[in-house]
């Protein structure tokens, strides 16, 4: 009766060793790792396609204070077909664009005759010399004051002087001394600020076109908004 107890007990020391061993192996395996293929499998949106780097809207996102803000520089960018041209600079491309809006004051006090004499090439050539074929955020023009000229979006004869004072920004061209009075939107591709003055490139106006004087109060408070 002992011998049948002994060897019991012998029997379940040996079982329960037998898990105590077989618990402690499988605490000390490391981790699977999971199958190579799963690893490198790609979803739709990586890497990103051109037209997944963003969505903006230029003709909305100009249309945000309401129709009359940028009412006069969104209807020559229409009427210039420029529109689609910048959303795809920003959109399509990896430098992106930014874009130097003048209020509508700022054309009014333009001559009519200054910008109507001007045939369909020449006005689209001004257009494009209100921005640069790269996304600037405001902190960047410092630095880009310190390169000397830049050139534009309309190309090689047309470029501006960007200077920086304690966070003041002008865009100088050869007739027009504009200030970044605010920012209508920062964000990447497609940077958008808003000018009190109109560009007027030398390559356009070889003499100083009539342009009636705007007082400070003409020009809108600094505002951020978006």
């Amino acid at each position: 009766m002992r011998c049948a107890a002994a060897a019991a007990a012998v029997a379940l020391l040996a079982a329960v060793m037998s898990v105590s061993v077989v618990l402690h192996a499988g605490a000390r395996r490391p981790l699977a790792k999971p199958p190579r293929a799963a690893a490198l499998q790609k979803t739709d949106t990586w890497p990103p396609t051109p037209q997944a780097k963003g969505g903006a809207n230029l003709t909305a996102i100009l249309t945000l204070d309401g129709p009359l803000a940028f009412r006069t520089f969104l209807g020559y960018l229409q009427q210039t077909n420029l529109v689609e041209v910048f959303q795809n600079q920003a959109c399509l491309t990896d430098p992106g664009i930014t874009i130097f809006v003048p209020v509508d004051k700022a054309f009014a006090a333009v001559k009519p005759s200054v910008l109507s004499g001007l045939s369909s090439l020449q006005l689209k050539n001004l257009m494009m010399c209100h921005s640069l074929a790269k996304h600037y955020e405001l902190a960047d023009f410092e630095g880009l004051s310190r390169i000397g000229p830049v050139t534009t979006f309309a190309g090689g004869l047309y470029t501006v002087d960007v200077t920086y004072d304690a966070g003041t920004v002008h865009v100088r061209s050869r007739w027009a001394d504009a200030k970044i009075v605010g920012s209508v939107s920062v964000e990447a591709p497609m940077a958008i600020y808003e000018l009190d003055r109109v560009l007027l490139p030398a390559a356009l106006f070889h003499i100083q076109p009539p342009v009636a004087a705007i007082t400070d109060g003409d020009v809108p408070v600094p505002r951020r908004r978006r």
